[in-house]
């Protein structure tokens, strides 16, 4: 995978908060620096694309996302140890309480079938999937292909990585193979959230969805330049093994529960400690108001 392309962190908890606010309303209701009229309000909807306004509500790492690290980083001591454990447990039981819930509640009726399946081992073929396209999409350039992988959040850099290449620089990725297969890929977190305040109409679901992947990777810069010819340049190749998180989120309707294209948000790292405790206060320092406007 190209050196450019950096993890994202889930460590700007503060900055997230107040994004986790503004930008989720935002990308359903638009900037509510004006109050426009409702026929406005509705043109303005129609005339925004499905694949422009998923982009928007999804481009926000959703508030309590935990990626467990291996058990040889948890903290030493068992009082550490056990309370680190213990909320990586609580989180994961609310996060599967929460599916079947979500699935329950697409049922149009008590009796018939659920509108809405989880799918997990399509979710996890689709991030290997376009985990790959999107390493190679960068590492040609093809920004075409980027805006279709990759929300705004993550998109924004990568088009700053290709356009600040330099000029007779091409440069090349391939995926060697996938390390530790008994183990990954390994969906890491599964949320669904309301988009939105309830009170605002079609207002979709998003679901997040943490997988992660082990692989060796190769990357290498050819010079092009009339000199180069085309050569490796030397040193540029290398292969490295990877562990990562990565991100895929989409919405879903909340009428009919389809669901809309998966997309990557980035990765993240593994959650510490310390990234722990911040996070909870992120969470904790939602207004309760709010905090319900996003369950389910």
């Amino acid at each position: 995978m190209p050196a450019a392309r950096q993890p994202f962190s889930v460590s700007a908890h503060a900055a997230r908060g107040a994004q986790f606010r503004a930008g989720i309303n935002r990308a359903m209701t638009g900037t509510r620096g004006t109050s426009p009229s409702p026929k406005t309000e509705t043109a303005r909807r129609q005339q925004q694309t499905g694949v422009e306004q998923s982009s928007a509500a999804v481009s926000i790492l959703l508030p309590g996302t935990f990626v467990r690290p291996p058990l040889s980083r948890f903290p030493r001591g068992a009082k550490p140890f056990f309370r680190f454990l213990y909320e990586f447990l609580r989180v994961k039981f609310m996060d599967a309480v929460q599916v079947p819930i979500f699935k329950y509640t697409s049922k149009p009726s008590l009796f018939s079938r659920a509108l809405w399946k989880r799918n997990n081992a399509n979710v996890v073929l689709t991030a290997k999937a376009l985990h790959r396209q999107m390493s190679e999409a960068l590492a040609v350039g093809d920004k075409t292909a980027l805006h279709k992988i990759c929300v705004s959040q993550l998109l924004t850099p990568l088009l700053g990585t290709i356009d600040a290449r330099p000029k007779g620089r091409r440069y090349g990725w391939e995926l060697v193979r996938y390390n530790q297969s008994w183990y990954y890929p390994r969906i890491m977190s599964h949320k669904i959230l309301a988009a939105a305040d309830p009170s605002i109409p079609d207002s979709p679901y998003i679901r997040q969805v943490v997988v992660a992947i082990a692989s060796r990777q190769r990357r290498v810069e050819y010079d092009d330049s009339p000199r180069g010819g085309g050569r490796v340049v030397p040193g540029s190749e290398k292969e490295a093994d990877l562990v990562e998180n990565v991100v895929l989120t989409c919405t879903i309707n909340p009428h009919t529960y389809a669901q809309d294209e998966w997309r990557i948000f980035g990765t993240v790292k593994n959650t510490t400690p310390d990234d722990w405790e911040t996070e909870k206060l992120l969470v904790e320092n939602l207004d309760k108001d709010e905090l319900e406007k996003y369950k389910i």
